[in-house]
């Protein structure tokens, strides 16, 4: 019965020493996975800088790569698109403000009456 339990003993110990090596373990991986996704969210910071860079130089005609100009056309269009939906966003809400005063104008002479 002895022997049965230093085995166990053992075992046990053994499977404790694994479990804490793999956390350990674990614990290095998710570290430098951390760093890893921390490098990357800087070069996509430094490739935006790049990309606001090219389009200011689009902007001003300075731009001669004809694949660069091509995005920046792209952007252009974009910019457009965003213009026209915003003006269409203030147009609905002028037109829900003058339904809106219409209906406060009958209120108010329906009181009066």
């Amino acid at each position: 019965m002895q022997s049965f339990l230093n085995k166990v003993g053992k075992t046990a110990g053994a499977a404790m020493n694994k479990a804490g090596s793999k956390a350990g373990e674990l614990l290095e991986v998710s570290k430098l996975k951390a760093k890893i996704s921390s490098e990357k969210q800087s070069m996509n910071s430094v490739k935006r800088d790049i990309g606001d860079y090219c389009y200011s130089l689009f902007v001003d005609d300075k731009i001669d790569d004809k694949r660069i100009r091509e995005y920046c056309e792209q952007i252009r269009n974009h910019e457009a698109t965003i213009e026209d939906l915003q003006q269409q966003i203030d147009d609905v809400k002028e037109e829900y403000r003058a339904k809106s005063d219409e209906a406060d104008e009958a209120a108010d002479e329906d009181e009066h009456l």
